[in-house]
């Protein structure tokens, strides 16, 4: 029982946004035997967060060591791979996290970003069509959860056609009332 009070605690704290204390928490968790399947994945995501992308990268490796077929963990990876400009490695892993699952249109819309990165249009344009066909990723959420390092964030923006203005909440208000 105590040994998953420092999970619990970690999941708060990230909940909250203090992603440094639910860092700390999450490796007590796996100090005191909590079940590392079920830390590594937060950890990673709260590295990510918190702007340390080799630590993420780090954690998601350990994961898939434990799940070699965790499709998240695959596009967490990649996205810590792209937001610390390790271009080829985040398409390689958001190519093993499509062919695990290819019906997550965020994997699309990040392998998409990391081609137009690599100048391969025709690529980027057609993995952002499928991204579209799925429905199942919004642009300003995408961008707010994977976006972390500036220079992908612009990046996103740029791609999405939002970068022109601030993205305010009257500018997505406006935006959604021209699309009805």
């Amino acid at each position: 029982m105590m040994k998953s009070t420092d999970l619990v605690r970690g999941q708060r704290h990230f909940l909250r946004g203090e992603y440094g204390v639910s860092i700390m928490d999450f490796n007590s968790a796996l100090e005191h035997g909590v079940d590392p399947g079920l830390v590594y994945v937060p950890l990673g995501i709260a590295h990510l967060k918190n702007g340390d992308f080799s630590k993420a990268v780090e954690a998601f490796s350990h994961a898939l060591a434990l799940e070699p077929r965790n499709d998240q963990a695959f596009f967490l990876r990649g996205i810590a791979h792209f937001n610390n400009d390790a271009v080829d490695k985040a398409v390689d892993d958001f190519d093993d996290a499509i062919s695990i699952n290819g019906n997550r249109g965020s994997d699309y819309v990040a392998r998409s970003l990391a081609m137009r990165v690599m100048h391969r249009d025709a690529e980027a344009e057609r993995d952002m069509t499928t991204a579209l066909s799925l429905a199942d990723v919004e642009v300003e959420t995408f961008a707010r959860e994977y976006c972390v390092s500036p220079a992908m964030y612009k990046l996103a923006m740029s791609l999405f056609d939002v970068a022109k203005e601030a993205w305010t909440e009257e500018l997505r208000e406006k935006r959604l009332r021209m699309e009805h």
